[in-house]
């Protein structure tokens, strides 16, 4: 008789399994046809439901985060977060644990922006009447701080919650379990499935774009479109063979080396730093970004900004954040068993927060001595600004490869912990998903990505931009409902 139940069991998760497998086949597939067949009607289309999102929700998406970070750090302070995810020892080291998710939580994006977006914002300052090199730290500092990390952490944290503490059968039961109805516990995966494609789809996208600047700037080429393609599918083979050894071995190993490159790379740069000026404005831009965090959350009082500046940066981060919010809370969730849940917060949510403000210190603080005037475009450019920087320093030969490798393994990070994540979904919630689920959606994330490259180079971040913006609404008024669920249940214990 057990072995009926536990055979019917196995079945019912296939067949939920295989759903959404086909579902998430049929969404890429169609996704890639159309992309292919009408790139400028796509491209249209998605830039017009875009902006009616921002012109209808932007205060929305302010509230959403600020309130974020409100309940991550009030559960931070109750005393039932001293409770452990779970009975089991931590499965990684502490280095690793940070590595694993630093590297799935930002990829590319650290290196991508780290000269870019401190420049945008002292040549084009948000708000007047504070110096313009501490604003500009201030504001990185709060689209790449606490906000973002508290939206992985929390999903995160439900997540576990049910899986450790509750003891849900699986990752499924953990993200469905409020809910008793089966279209419900079909529709959510399914919907998660898609939005952390195309947050994966964003970051390949994206991060390509950056390597292959990088290769055209340190060898003197000119690769162009189909670069682009042939590079997107060589990572996406290599994401998937990485995928396949399990989180252990070769994914945690890329995320080591990603981070240890990226400490000498920081350390190095940091050796040009005025440290007295340095110092001064990290330290002034930390203590307003903590002190006026209300105010620059919802642009009000001296922190109101213009309603572009906000729709564009603030409203679009927001969105980007929360479309990677499934995919990379999943992940922590997985990699996080046997943690406390205070020790789980500090490590998701203040040391990366911390550590992301001054990379962009340091980087910042440096590349705002480089510029003639506040109309010099030398560093303009998203997706060179990084290269352009390292050349005007000594062994920019090094420094420039080891940023393209460094690229080149966050994305491949990103792009094999998204298949664990997805195999472990189709895999009836199976910590440890078989080869065949990591091989098929391996296949599924090139072929999305190269169909959606497929648009053009020149569209290319405006398409993906407004995807993820327009995915990350429904979502956040999911992760509202899920969010309302978990601090009924979590506060009943403390």
């Amino acid at each position: 008789m057990k072995d009926l139940i536990r055979m019917s069991l196995q079945n019912k998760i296939a067949l939920k399994g295989n759903k959404l497998f086909i579902s998430a086949l049929l969404f890429s597939f169609a996704f890639c046809l159309i992309g292919i067949l009408f790139p400028k009607n796509v491209v249209g289309g998605l830039s017009f439901v875009n902006a009616f999102i921002l012109s209808k929700f932007s205060i929305f998406y302010q509230y959403l985060g600020l309130i974020i970070v409100l309940i991550s750090v009030i559960v931070f302070f109750v005393p039932f977060s001293k409770n452990k995810l779970g009975a089991e020892p931590p499965e990684y080291s502490f280095f690793s644990w940070i590595a694993l998710l630093y590297s799935t939580g930002m990829g590319s994006g650290l290196l991508l922006r780290a000269v870019q977006e401190p420049m945008f914002y002292y040549q084009n300052s948000p708000v007047q009447g504070i110096e313009k090199k501490s604003l500009a730290l201030q504001y990185t500092f709060f689209h790449w701080g606490l906000t973002p990390w508290a939206m992985y952490s929390l999903f995160g944290l439900i997540v576990s919650y049910g899986l450790y503490i509750q003891k849900k059968e699986n990752f499924l039961e953990a993200i469905t379990g409020f809910s008793q109805k089966n279209y419900v516990k079909v529709v959510i995966p399914v919907f998660i499935i898609i939005i952390t494609i195309a947050g994966v789809i964003a970051s390949l996208g994206l991060g390509t774009g950056q390597f292959i600047a990088g290769i055209n700037y340190y060898f003197k080429w000119n690769l162009g479109y189909i670069s682009l393609l042939l590079t997107a599918l060589f990572i996406g083979v290599v994401g998937t063979l990485s995928a396949l050894t399990g989180i252990s071995k070769v994914i945690k190993y890329l995320a080591d080396f990603d981070v240890i490159g990226s400490l000498i790379l920081l350390i190095f740069v940091a050796l040009f730093l005025d440290f007295g000026e340095f110092a001064t404005n990290m330290a002034s831009a930390f203590k307003r970004y903590i002190l006026h965090f209300f105010e620059m959350s919802l642009s009000i009082g001296d922190y109101h900004a213009s309603e572009d500046f906000t729709n564009n940066w603030t409203v679009f981060y927001w969105a980007f954040w929360l479309a990677w919010v499934p995919f990379t809370g999943i992940f922590i969730a997985r990699i996080s068993k046997g943690r406390s849940i205070r020790e789980y917060l500090i490590a998701t949510i203040f040391i990366p927060a911390i550590a992301s403000m001054f990379w962009f210190s340091v980087f910042g603080n440096n590349a705002f001595g480089k510029v003639k005037d506040f109309s010099d475009p030398i560093f303009k450019d998203v997706f060179s600004s990084m290269f352009v920087f390292l050349e005007l320093h000594p062994f920019s030969s090094i420094t420039v490869l080891l940023a393209i490798v460094l690229i080149l393994i966050a994305i491949i990070n990103s792009v094999d912990s998204a298949i664990y994540v997805l195999s472990m979904f189709s895999d009836g919630g199976n910590e440890n998903p078989s080869k065949n689920h990591k091989l098929l959606w391996g296949a599924i994330i090139t072929t999305t990505s190269i169909g959606l490259m497929a648009l053009g180079t020149d569209d290319l971040l405006n398409a993906i931009s407004n995807l993820l913006i327009i995915f990350a609404l429904p979502f956040s008024i999911l992760y509202i409902y899920m969010i309302t669920l978990f601090l009924t249940k979590y506060f009943k214990k403390t």
